[in-house]
């Protein structure tokens, strides 16, 4: 069971050396750390979360940098454990993909059989399901980054959430906190903020979610969403992740895409966050 690219050649690069040339740019960009990491030596000692964007590497990828500058400093991870919004509407309400692996330009991740099984065991909501994955973006984009950051031996579990109302993300992260002690791991939650409207907007809009994600404050974030209307993707993997009991919520970076591309009048916002 090999879960094959869908936005490999539209997302990012296709092929292992322009791919690799243009992650090392993406860290050398001046919205980027600056810095490209070496794969660590060492072994991650103490399970946390990122909060990533996942758009196209030209737009996003800066910011996403700063969270992978984080995991390097933090260890190899045994899993990374991946929550992601549906953009397809393919699937279940919550859709893991339990088996095989994920191929990249890089090569196979190998999913964790035995951390799927914990989940869905303590979890009757969720499903075995591959047709919530194979057409989607928001966690296989992290895959290459993490590759890049932290080398092939880390395991992964793509989890697709459609279903994101607050208390199915309050459920996962009841899931998530019992898993987190099991294996050290990297819980990251895919999401973008605010879409297509102008940049003063999207900054205010932002700001907002910002912080309610810094107070750890789903409650506000949730409302917020809805009386400002904001177009925010992926706020019930978010909330699953400050619902966890990981930590404390620091923001990376934030950027937009009228940032990098010049152009203000229709911009997406971005952030990357620390949750340790």
């Amino acid at each position: 069971m090999i879960r094959k690219p869908a936005v490999s050649g539209i997302f990012y690069q296709d092929n292992s050396l322009g791919l690799r040339n243009q992650i090392e740019q993406i860290f050398s960009h001046n919205q980027g750390p600056g810095v490209i990491p070496a794969v660590p030596e060492h072994n991650l000692t103490k399970s946390y979360g990122l909060i990533l964007p996942h758009a196209g590497y030209i737009y996003s990828g800066p910011v996403a940098a700063w969270g992978m500058q984080e995991a390097a400093k933090k260890g190899i991870p045994e899993t990374v454990i991946i929550i992601g919004p549906s953009h397809t509407g393919m699937g279940m309400p919550v859709s893991v993909w339990d088996k095989g692996s994920w191929e990249t330009p890089f090569g196979e991740v190998q999913v964790d059989e035995e951390l799927a099984f914990e989940f869905l065991k303590n979890y009757d909501y969720a499903n075995s399901n591959y047709n919530a994955h194979l057409g989607e973006h928001s966690i296989e984009v992290h895959l290459p980054l993490l590759q890049f950051t932290l080398g092939n031996s880390f395991k992964i579990l793509p989890i697709s959430m459609m279903d994101q109302r607050k208390q199915t993300a309050e459920e996962i992260a009841g899931v998530f906190s019992k898993i987190k002690d099991m294996k050290k791991c990297i819980f990251i939650a895919s999401t973008d903020l605010n879409h297509y409207e102008t940049e003063n907007i999207t900054q205010k809009k932002d700001k907002e979610v910002i912080d309610a994600i810094l107070n750890t404050n789903i409650e506000r974030m949730y409302s917020v969403i809805t009386e400002k209307n904001i177009s925010m993707c992926g706020f019930g993997p978010v909330a699953s992740l400050l619902k966890a009991k990981l930590g404390n919520p620091l923001l990376l970076k934030h950027l937009t895409s009228g940032q990098v591309s010049g152009d203000l009048s229709h911009v997406v916002g971005y952030s990357s966050f620390l949750i340790d």
